[in-house]
């Protein structure tokens, strides 16, 4: 169930546009569009078992910090997950919660705790609410204290909008 007093802040924040190229790590065998594994498993922005959302880091470098947090997140080595690659994206959104600046998550009382912190609930809840408004992505400071990610929630694209890979490199040895 959403939390409609939550949905009532989101919507009172003004949704921006973003064109932006992004990243995204992940294993070979993955299609580089999918979000299935977040809509099973949950991610920062959405719930278990919720709905398809594609989660982009504006920043290589932020792509790498986040790899390198799921691995240490899971206890194992980052050599535990090669090879992998790293997607680059063109992104064209027109419905994006804006969460980069510190009053707009006050506005959602979204502490910067738990912006980082490893149990994801307060996020899911605001990422719950603006997709349940008809948003097509969350745009935050990454939960490393490193750059931007962008959670894309495919099932909310609008006609103009879209998410393109457009190329990858693949990670043999930890990146740099």
């Amino acid at each position: 169930m959403v939390d409609q007093r939550l949905v009532a802040k989101v919507d009172a924040l003004e949704p921006i546009s973003i064109e932006a190229r992004a990243f995204r790590h992940i294993a070979e065998a993955r299609h580089p569009l999918s979000g299935a594994g977040a809509r099973v498993h949950g991610g920062r922005w959405n719930p278990p078992d919720s709905f398809a959302t594609l989660y982009l880091a504006l920043e290589k470098d932020t792509a790498i910090a986040e790899f390198r947090r799921l691995a240490a997140r899971q206890l194992r080595s980052v050599d535990d997950f090669l090879r992998r690659r790293v997607y680059r994206y063109e992104v064209s959104l027109a419905g994006v919660l804006d969460l980069r600046v510190q009053t707009a998550r006050a506005v959602v009382e979204l502490s910067d705790a738990e912006l980082a912190a490893d149990d994801a609930v307060v996020c899911r809840r605001i990422g719950e609410a603006a997709q349940y408004l008809g948003l097509e992505a969350v745009i935050a400071p990454s939960a490393t204290g490193s750059g931007t990610v962008l959670a894309v929630f495919f099932d909310r694209l609008r006609a103009d909008s879209y998410v393109r890979d457009l190329d990858y490199e693949t990670w043999t040895a930890p990146p740099p």
